[in-house]
């Protein structure tokens, strides 16, 4: 991909960023007490998600690395879906999980977005 279409994306990556972390505080107040620390957890989770992707997009010389990270992630949310789908049951998203656990598994292989 060019250096345009990563620029792009790195902006747009940070402007979601910014929308969804507007949206914070509204939700914060609504919670019960409880529940604001997995809230505040959840949050650093997404920030941190967002800045790799973003590092990505702006920085060369880390994308095997945070291409890697991201693979793992994806990795991770595949089998946590996967165990989840026993669980309860519901089988419906086994094909999307199984597609993206492969794209994942190559990320985390190669580094690379090509071939």
């Amino acid at each position: 991909m060019s250096k345009t279409v990563w620029n792009i994306l790195g902006v747009l990556t940070i402007l979601s960023g910014i929308s969804l972390f507007m949206l914070f505080p509204e939700k914060f107040a609504a919670l019960p007490p409880d529940q604001r620390p997995q809230f505040i957890l959840g949050g650093i989770a997404i920030l941190a998600v967002l800045v790799t992707i973003a590092s990505t997009c702006f920085f060369p010389k880390v994308r095997p690395l945070t291409l890697r990270i991201l693979g793992a992630i994806g990795i991770a949310s595949c089998v946590f879906s996967i165990v989840e789908g026993f669980h309860t049951n519901n089988f419906s998203l086994f094909r999307r999980d199984f597609l993206f656990l492969f794209a994942s598994i190559y990320l985390v292989v190669k580094g690379k977005l090509t071939y």
